[in-house]
Formats: structure tokens, C-alpha cells, sequence
């Protein structure tokens, strides 16, 4: 895009768009540096609730399979049973982070960031 510089007539014009130039250079490269560590933060996060998620999924067959083959009432199987209950709710609750800490939004921070690079 060609600016329109020699509407510029002052020095004084020249200087209040040098002021604002600077200003904004320093909004975007405190941005990027917001960004960049939300990128970061949320790449760890991805990476750890996935694992997780892997954890709690292997520890839910487990327990799913477990849970018919003990008798009704004994303590094995009532403490199975609330660990199934635990391990669903925490599931639950990370598949719900997931949403705003996981792969989608990795990919909006970094598409974020270009934006302030570009």
C-alpha cells in the first residue's frame, strides 16, 4: 500500500506520526509477547491433558471391566465403583479445558501471533 507522505507539510506533522508509529509498534510487540507466551502455555497444556485424557481413558476400561466381575456389596466393589465415578468426572471436566486450552486453541494463538508478526 503507497502512503501518502507528502500530505505531510511539517515537522511537527511528521513528528506526531512518528509518535504514533512508535506507540503502536510497542502495542504490537507487547501483544506478541502476550501471545507468544499463551502459544507456549497452551502447548504444554495440550500436551499434558492428552496424556491425561490417555491415563483416564485406560484407567475407565479398566475399572469398567473390573466392576461386574466383583460381588455386589463388598468394599472392592464399591470403592471401584466411586473410583469409575472419579475418573469419569475428571475426564469430563478435562475434555471441557480442552476446549480452551487444547489443539484449536493452540492454533488460534499462533494464528494470533502471526498476525502481529506479519
Amino acid at each position: 500500500m503507497d502512503y501518502t507522505v507528502s500530505a505531510l507539510t511539517t515537522a511537527a506533522d511528521c513528528d506526531k506520526l512518528l509518535v504514533e508509529a512508535k506507540s503502536d509498534v510497542k502495542a504490537l510487540r507487547h501483544r506478541a509477547t502476550n501471545l507468544d507466551y499463551a502459544r507456549d502455555s497452551t502447548s504444554e497444556a495440550t500436551t499434558e491433558n492428552q496424556a491425561t485424557l490417555a491415563g483416564l481413558d485406560a484407567g475407565i476400561q479398566a475399572l469398567t471391566s473390573v466392576i461386574p466381575t466383583l460381588a455386589e456389596g463388598t468394599k472392592a466393589r464399591k470403592n471401584s465403583e466411586i473410583d469409575l465415578r472419579t475418573a469419569t468426572y475428571r475426564r469430563a471436566r478435562l475434555t471441557d479445558k480442552q476446549e480452551a486450552r487444547g489443539p484449536v486453541a493452540l492454533l488460534t494463538r499462533e494464528r494470533d501471533l502471526a498476525e502481529t508478526e506479519a
